[in-house]
Formats: C-alpha cells, structure tokens, sequence
C-alpha cells in the first residue's frame, strides 16, 4: 500500500504513427497548480494538438480556440446529462495553429485537489458523479450502469450510475478536499467511508461491509459488530480488493437542498432513519432466534 498526495506533472506521449506524426510532434504537457485544496491544472497544447473538458471548466485561455462538441455521440451525451448529472457537451480546446503554442488554465467547480492519472488500453477507471474534470483525446469518458441488486450500487452511495473513463491519455479528476491515491497490492484489501470514493481501477472487487472488524461467529460477536459500527458512526464501508488503484477525497461533499432543510424536514428524517435502524435490527434477531431454534432442535434429535 502506498499513499502520494496527487500533484505531480504529466506529459502524455502517444505512439508515434504517421498521422500524429503530421500534426504534432509533442503533445500537450498537463501540470497541477496550487495543490491542495484549491487546486488548478495548467495544459501546455503545441500546435495542432487539443483535449477535452469539462463545460465551464475553462478559467483562462491563450491562443487556442474553445468548442462545444458531444463527446461519444447524442446517446453518450444524453447519458451523461440525465444519469450521472454531468453536462451534455463537453469542451474541447484545441490549438490549430500549425506553428504556435498555446496554454489553459482550468478548475473544477468545487474547490479540492486534483489527480492527473495516466489512463492506459485495458485499465478501465470508474469514476464518481462530478469528478471528471479533463483528458486528453484518446480518453473517453461515458455513462456505466451497476447491478441495481448490488449491496455497493445501494449503499456506497456512489448510486446506480457512474461514468468509466477508457482509452489512453491523462485523465484529470478532482476532489472535495485534498486528494490521496492508494495502489493496493494483489489480494490487498481496503475500506473506504462511502462519500470519499472518487475513482477506482475498473477491475477491482468491491463490496460493502459493516465499519467494525470485530470477530466471531457467535451471536454476541456478529450483534457487537453491528453494535459498534453504528455506534461509531461509521456504519458500512465499501471495500475494494486489489490490485488496483484508489483515489479518495478527504472531506465529503455536503448535502445541499435546493428547497431549504427545515427543522420538521429534519425531524421526519431522524423518525425514518430510527425506525429502519429499529427494524434491521429487529429482522437480525429474528434471524438469529430462528437459527438457535433451529440448532437446539437438531441437538434434541442427536440425543434421542
């Protein structure tokens, strides 16, 4: 397990074929300004080079020009737009000029650190809601869909529809908070609190399991374990199993109600919240009751 604080500089270097060969020798060279939690990416584009966007991604621009386009076609971008709330079109800035070099300074809408990650062929990454920021053109970004009957699609909070990020290029992707990555090892495991997720390898296992990692297969150590992660205030975490990659944001972004929270909104939810608590744990006693009915009834039978 390793832990970098994401702020280094990246130079894509695609593989040299005739045709980039024509338009461009160098490619464009991406760097993170200002790391922390107020961070911004400054793309270097020589000529005849361009990437893609985020829409109002742009802070300030030199010698290249902007363009809306709809990245993958209209399926793809209305995708984006209606499951994961992302934008319809994506910007692309491109620097046509076939002698001059041009520069962009971009940054996500929330304030937090940013990843530059160097996507390769074959190394899906998934990404959360909101965490795209830009990529070079042989990246693509779409919509994915989870299993609706996965506990993590549920639970993890990261909901049913996410976006995966394939091709090869730097892919950009921001944070609430300051950014870590995490390189698990094969086999190597590790629990995240659901809303820090912001990207993972594609590849890896993940599941959701109860915050405690108290032991036992009896009645008191599975009861306990349910006890003291909700005591805790952790509940479920989701856990991913290597190998693989894990970029977390260190604060959760916060949940905004556009109509206002009252105090009786407030209320009604704690209400709702303690019955589901109360009738979880009711069903886990029941279950149990059931399997020490069940087990003390085979033992009277062992004796006769």
């Amino acid at each position: 397990m390793y832990l970098y604080l994401c702020n280094r500089t990246y130079q894509h270097r695609p593989p040299q074929t005739q045709n980039n060969m024509i338009t461009s020798t160098h490619p464009p060279t991406w760097q993170v300004k200002n790391e922390g939690s107020f961070a911004s990416v400054s793309i270097t584009l020589p000529p005849n080079t361009s990437f893609h966007c985020e829409s109002d991604a742009v802070v300030t621009k030199q010698n290249v020009d902007v363009r809306g386009v709809m990245m993958g076609g209209f399926r793809a971008g209305l995708g984006r737009a209606f499951l994961t709330r992302e934008s319809f079109f994506t910007t692309t800035v491109a620097n046509d000029s076939p002698y001059s070099s041009g520069g962009v300074l971009i940054a996500p809408s929330d304030p937090g650190g940013i990843a530059l990650h160097r996507l390769v062929r074959g190394e899906d990454m998934v990404l959360t809601k909101g965490t795209y920021l830009a990529a070079d053109e042989g990246v693509e970004v779409a919509s994915a869909i989870q299993s609706p009957f996965s506990s993590f699609s549920n639970f993890s909070g990261t909901g049913l529809f996410l976006l995966q990020a394939s091709g090869q290029g730097i892919l950009a992707i921001s944070a609430y908070g300051s950014m870590h990555k995490y390189i698990l090892r094969a086999g190597e495991i590790r629990n995240v609190d659901n809303g820090h997720l912001v990207a993972w390898s594609a590849s890896m296992k993940q599941s959701m399991v109860l915050a405690s990692t108290r032991r036992g297969s009896t009645r008191r150590g599975i009861f306990g374990a349910i006890v003291g992660s909700m005591t805790s205030g952790e509940g479920l975490h989701c856990q991913f199993k290597g190998p693989g990659v894990i970029y977390i944001q260190s604060h959760k972004k916060p949940s905004i109600n556009p109509k206002g929270d009252s105090e009786a909104r407030n209320i009604i939810s704690l209400f709702f919240k303690f019955f589901s608590w109360a009738a979880f744990f009711l069903v886990i006693s029941l279950v149990f009751s059931l399997i020490s009915s069940v087990a003390m009834s085979l033992g009277q039978q062992n004796e006769l």
